[in-house]
């Protein structure tokens, strides 16, 4: 058994690595993170002035402890650039990754995001970044701060990159069964690109297992669940027709809506998750792959939580990808 400090324990990703990590035996600590507000451009040339004066008590808070997981943040992929939104996705990392040396804590696993390799033809575990908006480039900047810490020897990080999340309850999902249901289901050529996504069951299980392991690479990244476009729509609204669009007149008009979306970042989320839907995003084997890992939750806890999503936007949400 293994002592766990987990932050961000209430939230969506975070509970879920509690159940997976408890029913894997381990002792789970929940843990409090620190609201961090921070301008990029100083966190860039001081990066701990910020949080100098959390360090000592979050060290003390994390003695006895054999493994750190953070699953705190700003998840928010239309947030606009905020010291909150840096606060969260890049200080407090870096944060933890000191108290952790602070406190002679071992490893830390942060959960980070695929958002930061953007447009990528394909998803990886390199440190080639393209992210496309705020939310992106701040956890793209947790990440470099983390990867610079870790080659600093100061404590073994892994940052996990699971992508777009879905399960019961989450606003995304409830949101992506409503367009399903409302809207025409559009994509470019025959619909069988593959798309990144993972249920939330399976990101939990993940976590568990880089923490079972005794080592893990810096980056380790979601397996593939095995999605098409075609095979997301047909999940979300079974039976309804996909309706082909020219794929050069859509990369037009999506090209055409990047300007406004640089400085518009909810323009800029829901034309990166069209993208998606449209063109689809491939991803190569990573580590977990190569262990053998195996996904707890196949289709039918898809199903599932299809099925279990209201089929309406929630109140003040307009149904997109």
């Amino acid at each position: 058994m293994t002592r766990i400090a987990l932050f961000g324990a209430t939230g969506f990703i975070g509970a879920a690595c509690a159940a997976a990590l408890f029913g894997a035996g381990h002792e789970v600590l929940p843990r409090p993170a620190r609201r961090l507000w921070v301008d990029g451009e100083a966190l860039a040339h001081e990066p701990r002035r910020a949080y100098r004066p959390h360090l000592a008590r979050l060290a003390a808070e994390l003695d006895g402890v054999e493994a750190v997981v953070n699953a705190a943040g700003v998840a928010v992929s239309a947030a606009r650039p905020s010291p909150g939104l840096v606060g969260a996705n890049a200080a407090w990392p870096l944060l933890l990754a000191d108290a952790c040396e602070q406190a002679a804590v071992p490893r830390l696993v942060h959960v980070s995001t695929a958002a930061v390799q953007g447009r990528a033809d394909r998803l990886d575990e390199s440190l080639r970044y393209a992210p496309v908006n705020p939310y992106a480039r701040s956890k793209t900047l947790g990440e470099q701060l983390l990867r610079d810490a870790a080659a600093a020897g100061r404590v073994a990080v892994t940052l996990y990159r699971p992508p777009s999340v879905h399960g019961p309850g989450r606003r995304m999902t409830t949101a992506f069964a409503a367009f399903c249901q409302r809207w025409p289901l559009v994509t470019c050529g025959d619909g069988d690109q593959p798309v990144p996504v993972a249920l939330i069951g399976n990101v939990g299980a993940a976590v568990a297992a880089i923490l079972a392991a005794r080592s893990a690479p810096l980056v380790v990244s979601h397996p593939y669940e095995g999605h098409t476009v075609r095979t997301l729509y047909e999940t979300f609204a079974p039976g309804r027709p996909l309706c082909p669009l020219p794929t050069r007149a859509v990369r037009l008009l999506l090209r055409a809506a990047e300007p406004t979306g640089q400085w518009l970042p909810p323009l800029s989320a829901v034309c990166r998750r069209a993208e998606l839907l449209l063109f689809g995003q491939g991803q190569e084997s990573g580590w977990l792959d190569a262990r053998s890992f195996r996904l707890p939750l196949g289709q039918p806890a898809w199903d599932e939580v299809a099925a279990a999503a209201p089929h309406r936007p929630p109140p003040g949400d307009r149904p997109t990808p």
